[in-house]
């Protein structure tokens, strides 16, 4: 369970002491502390009175403040860093006081992102801090119990914890406050997906075919005779050694969904402005799609020509299959910017070395970027099979005739069955 305490950041702590009032502040303290000694000087009796009883008091409450957060420490747990939107995300705040000086106010803050809600009543989407406040005793604790939505996908910092307290009248406040932040992966949404849209190349693999067009080695499916013309290597010895005459292996036939999904995100713009709802459909598509071909175990990949939050690189994961691949995607498409790296034709020809002839390319675009349909003739001719989504309401589409497309305005879209 991540947990963060004053104890787990790794940027060094300060802490900050704030004055109620200026006369608070160390020169209002020593002007005070001038007239105090001139009306003990010219024997002012009340002066004098006043001056040493807001002095006495003011060192008391200074000594308060500079002891108040020792001994002090919080921590916050999360039930986890990776969630879809709109699942509930349990947050968890302690308080502890472990001296014998106990805090006659206290109060704990943690900035919440914007794209987080607080589900209570004052709760609302959007930036605001997490406030709560108690009285604590010596040597003892208090938890508070949140419950917290992600509700846009994104990569989100939630923000150290901030331990404020002081003396018993309010005149100082201390606070301490730790150097790094959580962050918190919340996926795109992902919706059933028809797996027919992504037509392939491949003639062997992990799906089986419709039609015997072309025999999968690594998947033998029973035995039978030896006749003149089959290939030795085709042999099944152990059968063979068992019935006493040559057998030779029946072989399935499958396709496989090699599949290299391809965003671009300048399409998305029109006149410098992004359109955030097509944008996220397209994220989602994309997401959708390599969940559903992950979960029948075929190789999928992801170039993205963004920016991504955490490390402002494009985002590059070659066609791969594996337990892990899933996660891999999806995070990636959590960390997707609006933000261009640089045009998606150059993007794409720049990877190229990373993907083999016959995998299927899904291009998920707002509208066809400058180039596009030359791009994809080269493409088709040097063996890639094709496929554009195109995200939104837009115009037809000038492709290539052997160019398969489908238009994506909304989650329906994508089981509808194979594009025509």
């Amino acid at each position: 369970m991540p947990k963060l305490s004053d104890d787990n950041f790794s940027g060094q702590t300060r802490e900050f002491t704030t004055a109620a009032g200026n006369l608070l502040k160390t020169p209002g303290l020593v002007v005070l502390a001038a007239v105090f000694v001139l009306a003990a000087w010219y024997s002012q009796a009340g002066i004098l009175l006043a001056a040493g009883l807001f002095l006495s008091t003011a060192g008391l409450a200074r000594l308060w403040n500079r002891l108040c957060l020792a001994g002090v420490r919080a921590e916050r747990q999360l039930n986890g860093t990776r969630f879809f939107p709109g699942d509930p995300i349990a947050c968890t705040l302690r308080l502890f006081n472990r001296k014998p000086l106990p805090l006659p106010w206290v109060q704990l803050e943690s900035d919440l992102p914007a794209g987080f809600r607080l589900d209570e009543p004052a709760g609302r989407t959007g930036s605001e801090t997490i406030r709560r406040s108690a009285s604590l005793l010596w040597y003892r604790g208090i938890t508070w119990k949140l419950r917290l939505t992600g509700v846009r996908r994104g990569y989100y910092p939630i923000g150290p914890l901030e331990i404020t307290s002081g003396d018993f009248l309010g005149l100082y406040s201390r606070s301490r406050r730790a150097g790094s932040a959580e962050h918190v992966i919340v996926y795109p949404q992902i919706f059933p997906v028809d797996t027919r849209l992504v037509p392939s190349l491949y003639p062997m693999g992990a799906a089986r075919a419709d039609r015997r067009l072309f025999r999968d080695p690594t998947r033998a499916v029973g035995v039978r005779e030896y006749v003149h013309g089959d290939e030795l290597k085709s042999i099944h010895w152990k059968a063979t050694a068992r019935r006493g005459d040559l057998q030779v292996k029946v072989l399935d036939a499958t396709t496989s969904f090699n599949v290299a999904m391809v965003l671009a995100v300048e399409s998305f713009r029109d006149n410098g402005v992004l359109a955030e709802g097509d944008f996220e459909l397209g994220i989602s598509a994309a997401g959708s799609i390599a969940a559903a071909l992950c979960e029948r175990g075929s190789p999928v990949g992801l170039f993205v020509n963004t920016r991504l939050a955490d490390t402002g690189q494009p985002a590059v994961i070659a066609p791969g299959a594996g337990r892990g691949r899933v996660t891999e995607v999806l995070e990636a498409l959590a960390k997707v910017t609006g933000r261009s790296s640089g045009p998606a034709a150059a993007f794409l020809e720049s990877q190229k070395g990373r993907l083999n002839a016959g995998t299927t390319l899904i291009f998920i675009i707002g509208r066809l970027p400058e180039r596009f349909p030359e791009q994809l003739a080269d493409l088709r001719a040097a063996g890639f099979r094709l496929l554009v989504l195109l995200v939104g309401g837009q115009g037809e589409p000038n492709l290539p005739p052997d160019v398969r497309w489908r238009r994506i305005q909304n989650v329906g879209d994508l089981a509808g069955g194979p594009p025509a």
